[in-house]
């Protein structure tokens, strides 16, 4: 049995990264995680995956699987493949996250061989030292059931119980940080002077460079990218809705090229092509915008020359107009 389910770990392993999300990789990450699956399974798992923006806090990849179960002679393993939603990943260098997902595949014995579902839903705890790296504690609870009824309800050869796995992330391809053909450029400056009427509102932006990103921050202490937007225009007395997807039906509609912009116009970004808007920004002039990303509230340029800029370029949506 052992050089069947060997072989099948290999198969496996090779659909996962020859799948299109791979192909398509724009600053993604591929996890490998090594486990053991407790509560009477005391199963070994492997897993690879990928990982993906998709909007907002979350994110979604495919997922190989193999667990493997030897008690007295018998060798008992799943080995299949599916899809996981992943949310409040890459939000910060430490921090938890969540996970719940899906795969179909085969669950095996010495005598026979079954079509199975294996549901899993838990979170981990990531620390990304890097941008290209990241090591991870993750706890989960499984649900493996043989047979499609699995997909409505549980037989009574059902395995179920909490899992628990070790994990490293590495970046594929290019990332926000570094794209191929691209110049790395140093981290632009403020600009020197600020006109228009929105000059004050960007001066206020500007004010908390370097403030901490946090998932849903509005204040000094912290902000999301919709949350630097909505606090800076609130310090002018200018309410704007608290999300980036709100906040892309404000004001007046601007043409999505730099010289159509004017300093405090919200940049509009889409993590995937035609996706919904999942960021936003303030232009700040001289082809610069401040946001708050992974770093915290930082500035880039909007320009396809610039490392760090063609990440943004390629995925710029669209501007509004506040303030006339």
């Amino acid at each position: 049995m052992r050089p069947r389910t060997d072989r099948a770990l290999v198969v496996v392993v090779a659909l996962a990264t020859a799948s299109p999300l791979y192909g398509q990789h724009s600053g993604r990450d591929i996890d490998f995680l090594f486990g053991r699956w407790y509560q009477g399974n005391q199963s070994r798992s492997y897993e690879l995956r990928t990982d993906a923006p998709l909007s907002g806090i979350f994110s979604h990849g495919l997922a190989a699987q193999v667990l493997i179960h030897d008690s007295l002679g018998r060798n008992r393993a799943f080995y299949g493949a599916g899809w996981q939603l992943h949310a409040l990943r890459h939000r910060s260098t430490f921090g938890p996250y969540a996970v719940a997902g899906v795969s179909l595949g085969l669950s095996t014995d010495t005598t026979a061989q079954d079509l199975a579902a294996l549901w899993t839903i838990g979170g981990g705890l990531e620390w990304r030292p890097a941008s290209g790296v990241a090591f991870g504690l993750e706890s989960v609870y499984r649900l493996q059931d043989v047979g499609p009824r699995g997909f409505w309800r549980t037989s009574p050869d059902r395995r179920d119980g909490v899992a628990a796995a070790i994990g490293l992330s590495l970046a594929i391809g290019p990332s926000r940080s570094g794209r191929s053909g691209s110049m790395r450029e140093p981290p632009p400056e403020p600009p020197r002077d600020i006109a228009g009427n929105a000059a004050d509102v960007v001066r206020s932006a500007l004010a908390v460079l370097g403030t901490p990103y946090v998932w849903g921050g509005t204040a000094a202490n912290g902000f999301d990218c919709s949350g630097l937007v909505q606090w800076a225009y609130g310090q002018h007395g200018i309410r704007l809705p608290r999300m980036s997807r709100d906040q892309a039906s404000s004001g007046a509609l601007v043409t999505p090229a730099l010289e159509a912009l004017h300093p405090g116009d919200i940049l509009l970004f889409a993590a995937q092509p035609g996706g919904g808007v999942s960021h936003v920004g303030m232009y700040v002039g001289d082809q610069t915008f401040i946001h708050s990303s992974n770093n915290g509230v930082k500035l880039s340029r909007l320009v396809a020359q610039d490392a760090d800029g063609q990440w943004w370029v390629t995925r710029w949506v669209g501007a509004r107009r506040v303030i006339e």
